[in-house]
């Protein structure tokens, strides 16, 4: 059987105050691909900055500053606002109020929104590259999110490396051809993060916003109440706490691993 040699051209977009990467998966590196790319880039790109634009807590004038000010008019004039501001409510609900939209006491939305804009950015101007038959698989991901999805005809799976900030070997690998990793890394720096015993905590899943508030949530509780939120919701994915004990949970099924990752 024939291997395939596949080619990974990539693009770096700095934007949200944070670095977002495009890449394809192609047996063919040629300059139709990365004119098309391209293109995607600039649309991705723009889309990040209007994104932004509204919903940055730094821009005086954006919906979220305007809705910290106790204007509530954004929650009427912005489909998208409104989405955003009931995604969070539905998350402090379903997270017994561990996960919260408030930073210093006022409205932030800053996390999910990264993760809701991604995921837009994605099936707007990303996903039509694999109409091109010499695209395979197709990549966006900031440093907490990843995206991928591959042709239906294809067998290519990206192989996604998990890292700990502290060690140079990945701490896993994802074999995906279509779905979400949400990550999260805790440095233990603030008083709430203080109180968890979860290092890292990685969720695989499709839907971005709710994997993303998963994600955060294991870093601001604990193991065993992690625990009951992955059955409760039939999370997957993995959660590492301080003494480097990997848990591994899919669909809801946990898997206790006593092997500590060296």
């Amino acid at each position: 059987m024939k291997i395939k040699k596949y080619f990974f051209p990539n693009m770096i977009i700095n934007q949200m105050n944070t670095q977002f990467k495009l890449e394809i998966a192609t047996t063919k590196n040629n300059q139709i691909l990365m004119e098309q790319m391209k293109l995607a880039h600039q649309n991705v790109e723009q889309f990040l900055m209007d994104v932004n634009r509204q919903f940055s807590p730094f821009a005086y004038d954006s919906l979220v500053s305007r809705f910290q000010r106790g204007d509530k008019t954004p929650l009427q004039e912005s489909s998208d606002f409104a989405m955003i501001y009931n995604s969070t409510v539905l998350a402090e609900q379903m997270t017994d109020g561990i996960y919260t939209p408030y930073f210093a006491g006022k409205y932030d939305p800053t996390n999910l929104v990264q993760a809701w804009a991604l995921e837009q950015a994605f099936n707007k101007y990303v996903t039509p590259l694999l109409k091109n038959s010499d695209i395979e698989g197709i990549w966006l991901s900031n440093d907490k999110q990843i995206k991928v999805a591959t042709r239906p005809d294809s067998d290519f799976k990206w192989a996604i490396d998990i890292n700990d900030s502290t060690k140079e070997e990945p701490v896993t690998t994802y074999y995906l051809q279509n779905g979400i990793i949400a990550m999260s890394e805790n440095g233990f720096e603030s008083v709430h993060m203080n109180l968890s015993d979860i290092k890292q905590t990685i969720v695989v899943g499709q839907n971005i916003v709710e994997a993303s508030v998963w994600a955060e949530v294991g870093l601001l509780t604990t193991v065993t109440k992690f625990e009951d939120f992955v059955e409760a919701y039939d999370l997957s994915g993995l959660v590492m706490d301080k003494e480097e004990i990997p848990l591994i949970f899919s669909d809801g099924e946990i898997k206790t691993n006593e092997k500590k990752i060296s």
